[in-house]
């Protein structure tokens, strides 16, 4: 029998003037050693330094359990900017609740770089809806994303790619360093 797809990250260019970091669920839990986001809270945290250089818009999802409770921020270490919003969707996928959508429709975006935990949770639902529903592009860095094990991690990713109606076309797979970012001429 053979094992899911694996995608391979590929560099890729992106227009800073339709490209928007969608960064979904790290909140002050990610502090914590024990859970799998902890991992991702450097190599994001440095990635959306970059980002901001190019004034890329960024926009950060906390589980809406977490409202109202010490784990309702997002990590310090991602440096969050006042201008960056926070919102709290009451599901897996983030664009229940209509922020989300409203969110990047201002900010006129095509293409998505979605970084978070968890893979087969918040990544999975949110990204299959901006693709499938709203034509997203999305751009998923295979080290941007993690969950507790690797088979989920790993068939989420086969999950995307299997995708019907051709929402599997709108994925491109990369890393964090693989992006370059550019004004369209």
């Amino acid at each position: 029998m053979e094992g899911p797809n694996k995608p391979e990250a590929k560099p890729i260019s992106l227009d800073i003037e339709s490209t928007a970091v969608v960064v979904l669920d790290l909140s002050t839990r990610c502090h914590d050693p024990k859970e799998c986001c902890s991992k991702l809270l450097e190599p994001i945290g440095e990635f959306l330094a970059r980002v901001r250089t190019f004034g890329v818009p960024i926009i950060f999802t906390v589980s809406a359990s977490a409202k109202g409770t010490s784990l309702a921020e997002v990590a310090p270490a991602l440096k969050r900017r006042a201008s960056e919003p926070v919102i709290y969707p009451d599901a897996f996928d983030k664009f229940t609740g209509g922020e989300l959508d409203a969110f990047l429709t201002k900010a006129r975006a095509k293409s998505l770089i979605v970084v978070g935990s968890s893979t087969n949770i918040a990544v999975l639902y949110t990204c299959s809806t901006a693709a499938r529903l709203y034509n997203y592009k999305i751009i998923l860095p295979l080290d941007g994303i993690n969950t507790r094990t690797q088979y989920e991690h790993e068939y989420t990713l086969h999950q995307f790619t299997v995708l019907p109606h051709d929402a599997n076309k709108q994925f491109h797979f990369t890393n964090l360093s693989m992006m370059a970012f550019q004004a369209e001429a």
